[in-house]
Order: C-alpha cells, then sequence, then structure tokens
C-alpha cells in the first residue's frame, strides 16, 4: 500500500473543510432567511445534508486507510485502532458539548423561551457524551451524525479486529450493528453506513484505481448523475446519489492520486489548518447560528457575523482541543500499555 500523494491529502482536507463550510452556510440560510420547508427542500435539496453524505464518505474513506495502515505496520493492533477512534472524537466532543451547555444556559437568562433549551438536561448530555442515540443537548443538533457515525465506528473495528481480540470484538460487533442497523438507520437520514461502507470499500481498491487512470476520467459522469437525481428527487439522502458522488469523490481522489506533483510546503499547511477545526465548526456552528438568530433575527447582518462568529470560535476552540487529538491517542496507549506491563507482572 503506497502512502497518499500530497496532492491527494491537500484534496481531502480541502474537502473536510468545504463539506463543513457548506453545513454552516446550509443551515445559516435555512435560519436567517427562513427557507426551512420552502425554499428547503421544495426547490433544492438541503445541501448541508449532501454535506453529511460527503462527511461520511471521508470517514470510511480516511479510517479504513488508517486501518490498512496499522495492519501493515502493527500487525493489526486493535488497542491501537479503538484508542485512536477514542482520542479523535472526544477530544472534540467533550469541549463542545460544554460550550454548547455554557452557552446554552447563558442565554437561557436573556430567552428563556427558546424552543431547544427544553432539551437541556441532565439526561441528554450524558446521553450524549456516550453518544448513545438520544436527542441532542440544547443547541447541539449536528450531534446525531456523530451518533451514528461512532457505532459504524464500533462495528467495522469489531469486524476488521475480530482475530485478534475475539471477545471484545464480540461485543462491539453486537453493539455497533445494533445501533447502526436497528436504531440510526430507522431516522431520516436512512442508511448513512451504506456511504460509509462504500467509502472504506474505495479506500480498498484504491491504489489499484490509481492506477487505472482511464477510470478515473468516469468522475465527473458521477457527479453528474448524483447532481441530476438529487435536483429530480429533492432528496438530500437518496442512497443511489450518495452512491454515486461516493464513486465521483473516490475517483477524483484517485486521479489526483497518481499525480506525482509536489505541493507547496504553504499550501499543504494552510489547507491542514483549515481542516484542523471542522470537525469543532461542525459541532458547535449551529448553536452560533441559533442565538444570534435570536438576538439580531432574520436579518443579513446577522448571517454574515454568525457565519463569521462560528468560524472564528471553532478555531479558537480547536486550536486548544481537536489539532492534539494524536498526542492524546499517543498518552493513552502510553497508560494502555503501562497498566497491561503492571498486570503482568507477577
Amino acid at each position: 500500500m503506497r502512502p497518499l500523494s500530497e496532492k491527494c491529502v491537500t484534496f481531502f482536507d480541502f474537502l473536510r473543510f468545504g463539506l463543513a463550510q457548506v453545513v454552516l452556510i446550509g443551515h445559516g440560510i435555512g435560519m436567517f432567511y427562513n427557507y426551512w420547508g420552502g425554499f428547503f427542500p421544495e426547490r433544492i435539496p438541503y445541501l448541508q445534508q449532501i454535506a453529511v453524505v460527503g462527511f461520511f464518505f471521508v470517514s470510511g474513506f480516511l479510517i479504513c486507510r488508517s486501518v490498512m495502515t496499522n495492519f501493515k505496520y502493527k500487525g493489526g493492533d486493535a488497542t491501537h485502532y479503538f484508542v485512536d477512534r477514542f482520542a479523535r472524537i472526544y477530544t472534540t466532543l467533550i469541549p463542545s458539548l460544554l460550550f454548547v451547555l455554557v452557552a446554552d444556559l447563558l442565554f437561557s437568562c436573556a430567552y428563556p423561551e427558546a424552543a431547544l433549551l427544553t432539551y437541556v438536561s441532565a439526561k441528554n448530555f450524558i446521553y450524549n457524551l456516550g453518544l448513545i442515540p438520544s436527542m441532542p443537548l440544547g443547541t447541539l443538533r449536528p450531534i446525531w451524525s456523530l451518533m451514528f457515525e461512532w457505532w459504524i465506528y464500533i462495528l467495522f473495528g469489531g469486524l476488521v479486529f475480530f482475530r485478534k481480540r475475539w471477545f471484545l470484538c464480540l461485543i462491539c460487533i453486537w453493539m455497533g450493528a445494533k445501533y447502526t442497523f436497528t436504531v440510526n438507520a430507522q431516522g431520516e437520514a436512512g442508511h448513512l453506513e451504506v456511504i460509509w461502507f462504500a467509502g472504506a470499500l474505495g479506500a480498498f481498491w484504491f491504489d489499484r484505481l490509481t492506477q487505472r487512470t482511464e477510470i478515473s476520467r468516469l468522475s465527473w459522469p458521477a457527479f453528474i448523475g448524483a447532481v441530476a437525481i438529487y435536483l429530480y428527487t429533492k432528496n438530500s439522502y437518496h442512497l443511489v446519489a450518495g452512491l454515486l458522488m461516493t464513486l465521483g469523490l473516490v475517483l477524483l481522489a484517485a486521479r489526483l492520486n497518481s499525480d506525482e506533483e509536489a505541493v507547496s510546503q504553504v499550501k499543504k499547511q494552510r489547507y491542514a489548518a483549515l481542516a484542523g477545526f471542522s470537525f469543532t465548526l461542525f459541532m458547535t456552528h449551529y448553536t452560533v447560528l441559533y442565538w444570534i438568530q435570536q438576538a439580531l433575527g432574520s436579518t443579513t447582518i446577522g448571517f454574515l457575523s454568525s457565519i463569521l462568529l462560528a468560524n472564528l470560535l471553532a478555531f479558537a476552540l480547536a486550536y486548544c482541543t481537536e489539532r492534539h487529538h494524536k498526542t492524546v491517542a499517543v498518552l493513552l496507549l502510553e497508560l494502555v500499555r503501562r497498566r497491561r506491563w503492571r498486570l503482568s507482572q507477577p
């Protein structure tokens, strides 16, 4: 398995940043210009929901590549996988939960009748912290997708590492399958797990696709087909459209991966920095939009200021939290290894 080219890595960094901005702007347009149930989705499907489909592809693709690297260089270390996933999610989830809780409680003093305050409770906080499918805490509306994605991680890890840690993985498979197929897939978003596993399958075949440059040219017909279905059905979670978009993104990435042209250090750092706060932005943006809309009303000034503030706050929060997820993973792995060593001593 060859490493992703610099162009391909930069592409995925830009894609993560771009998808987060689409979610932010889509929610902002709907909230500030009263487009819910009208312009969205009667004329065009919800753009932010299509972006979520894109996030599931990116997640499946990158995690599968990470697992393939794990097997190649670490022999298939289940502990490394689960600790890495835990660190990646919770270095953003915990700060985001606390940010939303504090913001909702502070603004509740000025706007006690705000509808979403109904969901600010200790029960929702605990369930959201455990990523158990439940009502989001207050204005933390986007967490539903993380609840979906988290249990796919658990299921995937159980399937991949079953022969390494069979008892633990059996539990992961049972819990992951229960929440993925029995609970989450029954919601409005449908079978996003199919998109996730399609991304993972694309990662598995990616090196072969990179060598077949003539196939990669089919990315644009795939994109056109996806757009046509989205516009015709007005269904942001249409499975066939989502799979066509996934195919197009995989083929486009393969085409970029076949290009060995170097990317400037400045450009790499810029896009890596932009992607570095996309997860935090995804988790916290709705809170910023919601309370600015309450304060300033449905105005263009409110819309523009909320877009800017959401990005600035997410960047500041991620700078202290999300960007350190790899360091947290290393520390947790070291703690696990020390614990095992102590238990092995007579």
